[in-house]
């Protein structure tokens, strides 16, 4: 009879784990794909930036980029093809205290 092994694993934490709702990982991005290290990118800059999360959300089209909003831990809106700057624009104009962010392809910015 078989014995099973338990191995104790460290719990792996990345310091942005806070503005990632982690229960949606694995993403969907192909590897490869550049969104993964620009939505990075963006996340570092917001956690750098200082900017109060509670006053943050975020806007996205469709698309792969689309996708960029579910992940994050902060308010996010999932808008229609080629209406995420209208929709942000909107936001930010009946609640000027709100730091909007959008997050968008040029498919759908085009559009």
């Amino acid at each position: 009879m078989a014995t099973e092994i338990q191995i104790p694993q460290p719990e792996i934490v990345h310091p942005l784990d806070y503005l990632i709702r982690t229960d949606r990982i694995p993403h969907i991005w192909c590897s490869g794909c550049g969104i993964g290290t620009v939505f990075s990118a963006c996340l570092r800059a917001m956690a750098a930036s200082g900017i109060d999360l509670e006053k943050t959300c975020m806007v996205s089209g469709i698309g792969c980029t689309g996708r960029g909003a579910g992940y994050l831990n902060l308010d996010s809106f999932h808008t229609t093809h080629g209406r995420a700057i209208p929709f942000a624009t909107g936001l930010k104009l009946g609640n000027p205290e709100l730091n909007v962010v959008v997050f968008s392809g040029d498919g759908d910015l085009f559009a």
